[in-house]
């Protein structure tokens, strides 16, 4: 018990050990809550805290979507009994019958398809998206999406959305990089001190679903634990002694990717790349990692370009 505690509260904010991977399903007993406006009804499962999670909300407030929230408990994680996949994000979504989707990458993809392109129904393009079983080094079967960073669009759409076809391929390219190598910075880096891991967990706690016998557990057990394990992550991703650096020469390398000509990397409003950056690093916000990068990269005034333009 004491061992899920932990680890449930660990991947609440780094989700750096593939917690967001698993096949689509359809939903047959729930469906998405009653929302405001538009035929779109959107609920989100979340860990508040989780990389993952974070960039799904960062798209769906950007797109204006309405859509309500169910927050996890890392622990038991109750709140997802209805469904045999047990991570998240999961989105439930109704746009005339009752969808799940699985995987940050695939939800973000197949709603802005729905979005650009009302020839299909969401139910439609959710099967664009075939899950793939694959082996991993450690043996553990999994589901992956090769095609999880492709718009399902015709070609005026494409055409339309993508003026020119290196614009396409360089938003895939980074999201690709966001989920692949970003996402691997945060958790060596927010607990890379025991100082440090412990108050990403009095974080995590304080935004995520616990007990009060879990969340204390969570944050002192949790803290010491969380440390040692970075030490490992630090070794699996092969990342220097002083991870911070690893930290600002990604951020510096996307800030330079967007280039001293552009807002965004979509041009004058943020493509699917910028939304998914943004949804990781701002997990960070609050902690010493965060401030560390503020101060020592290049990111700021995209980053806060970026929190103007999802606020209004």
């Amino acid at each position: 018990g004491g061992g899920r505690l932990v680890l449930g509260a660990a991947f609440a904010l780094g989700g750096s050990a593939g917690l967001c991977l698993a096949a689509r399903q359809r939903l047959r007993e729930h469906s998405a809550a009653e929302l405001p406006a538009g035929s779109l009804q959107l609920t989100l499962y979340q860990y508040k805290t989780c990389p993952f999670c974070s960039k799904v909300r960062a798209f769906l407030d950007y797109h204006g979507l309405p859509y309500e929230i169910v927050e996890v408990n890392p622990i038991m994680r109750k709140e997802i009994k209805f469904s045999s996949y047990r991570k998240v994000p999961i989105l439930l979504a109704n746009a005339g019958s009752p969808l799940q989707l699985n995987d940050s990458s695939v939800i973000i993809s197949a709603i802005k398809t729905y979005l650009i392109s009302r020839r299909n129904s969401l139910e439609e393009i959710v099967s664009f998206y075939p899950p793939i079983k694959t082996v991993t080094e450690q043996g553990k079967e999994v589901f992956e999406y090769e095609n999880k960073y492709w718009l399902m669009l015709d070609e005026k759409e494409t055409k339309r959305v993508y003026p020119v076809k290196e614009v396409r391929v360089e938003e895939m390219k980074w999201r690709k990089w966001a989920d692949d190598w970003l996402v691997h910075l945060i958790s060596p880096n927010v607990y890379r001190t025991p100082k440090e891991a412990l108050a990403s967990f009095d974080y995590i706690v304080r935004e995520g679903k616990f007990g009060t016998l879990e969340g204390l557990f969570a944050k002192y057990v949790g803290a010491v634990a969380m440390f040692f394990v970075s030490k490992r992550l630090k070794k699996r991703h092969q990342l220097r002694d002083d991870v911070r650096e690893d930290l600002y020469e990604a951020v510096n390398e996307w800030v330079k990717a967007v280039g001293k000509n552009r807002l965004f990397m979509g041009g004058n409003q943020p493509n699917l790349a910028d939304l998914a950056v943004y949804g990781v690093l701002r997990v960070m916000e609050g902690l010493e990692a965060f401030d560390d990068m503020m101060a020592h990269t290049n990111i700021q005034p995209w980053y806060q370009r970026m929190e103007e333009v999802i606020e209004k």
